[in-house]
């Protein structure tokens, strides 16, 4: 089975964790999936338009880059970039055809940008394509930006698509509220587990160790708010610290932190490698998110297949996956409620069964069982059952 893979969001020498969740998705296929990801690169450093080609264990990445255009108007160079763009794409799947394969079938991962490409093969090839949907954008909070003709190109794309794969039910109910109609299925993030084992935090302070891991971009992650509630439970108590993995740097929460007098409790680790991040949950004894909005978190599973429990706001697809044996859940932006909700679970946590969260995450977000999901799905839609 074929698989052209095309990742509105990829990782990049600039940014090297963007749309690693789809990467992680097409990594749990099986073996019977020959995977390839085509995608186009504005390379700063290229004098010429090329192809390069990255092997990994269960795909290969071919690349088009080319050198990133220098118009002084920015209108005239969107406009040129987009029709570039398309042609460069073009010249990838040729050069996947003549390498590789002629696709059975495309993975569209996010309908946008890339969507108006897999369409548009879709009905000059007859390729099928489904599309893994993991974008916030389709959230209540985000309905100013997905008007007009973005709308409607989404929407088209969307419902033009063999099957929808979306991270969460509460994104499916989202996708349909704006218009989307078509067959879902929910299919989970998926986590190594493996790599993500059992915590283990041996310390001989006496501190709790809660865990934050994102952008820290303050509209959705509302890092602000937890920065607030860890000055106010600083005044409580002092046996915990906040650890950050972040994947951009932070100076104003960083001068936050130390105007506040919170350099003792809030350390700051920048961004760490998937094997860093493994490392971390198992020094940790609570992972803390305070979203105004997400759709179902990587790093929520993560913490499952590490046997550490979750403290989160009830956004998105959260509730699908926390409950009382596994974590807490409180409204967003309720920092009264987070911060009762942490005094609580600081000395609580020796209730959980560290043991049945690992479990869960085995069960539910594996390699094998989401690549199992998925790769039936491919056999769903080539209709080879």
């Amino acid at each position: 089975m074929n698989i052209l893979h095309l990742l509105s969001w990829f990782p990049t020498p600039d940014d090297p964790t963007l749309g690693n969740f789809c990467i992680r998705q097409i990594e749990s296929l099986p073996e019977e999936c020959h995977s390839v990801i085509l995608s186009v690169y504005a390379d700063p450093k290229a004098e010429e338009t090329k192809v390069v080609e990255m092997k990994a264990e269960r795909y290969t990445h071919v690349q088009v880059r080319f050198p990133a255009p220098r118009f002084p108007i920015e209108a005239v160079r969107k406009g040129w970039r987009k029709w570039r763009i398309y042609r460069l794409y073009q010249r990838g799947l040729d050069y996947v055809r003549e390498h590789y394969f002629v696709p059975d079938l495309i993975h569209l991962h996010v309908a946008y940008p890339l969507g108006r490409i897999a369409l548009r093969w879709h009905q000059r090839y007859q390729i099928p394509y489904l599309l893994t949907e993991h974008w916030t954008i389709y959230q209540p909070q985000n309905d100013a930006l997905l008007q007009g003709r973005l709308r409607r190109r989404v929407v088209r794309v969307a419902n033009a698509a063999g099957a929808i794969l979306p991270v969460s039910d509460d994104l499916r109910r989202n996708m349909e509220r704006v218009g989307v109609h078509n067959q879902f299925q929910v299919i989970y993030n998926v986590v190594d587990t493996s790599r993500f084992v059992s915590a283990s935090p041996s310390r001989t302070d006496g501190k709790k160790r809660l865990l934050h891991i994102s952008t820290l971009r303050d509209e959705a992650k509302n890092f602000s708010g937890l920065l607030r509630v860890m000055e106010r439970m600083k005044e409580v108590r002092q046996d915990f610290e906040l650890h950050v993995i972040h994947d951009y740097p932070a100076p104003v929460f960083e001068e936050f932190v130390r105007q506040h007098g919170l350099s003792d409790y809030v350390i700051f680790h920048g961004r760490q490698t998937s094997e860093g991040v493994a490392r971390f949950f198992t020094q940790s004894d609570l992972f803390v998110m305070f979203s105004n909005f997400e759709n179902l978190p990587c790093v929520i599973v993560e913490s499952f297949a590490s046997g550490v429990p979750v403290l989160s706001t009830d956004v998105g697809g959260i509730a699908e996956i926390v409950s009382s044996e596994r974590g807490m859940l409180v409204h967003a932006g309720d920092e009264d409620a987070l911060l009762s909700r942490l005094l609580y679970l600081l000395d609580h946590l020796d209730e959980y069964d560290t043991a049945a969260i690992r479990q869960y995450a085995v069960d539910t977000f594996s390699k094998e069982e989401i690549g199992g999901q998925i790769y039936r799905q491919y056999q769903k839609l080539l209709k080879v059952l």
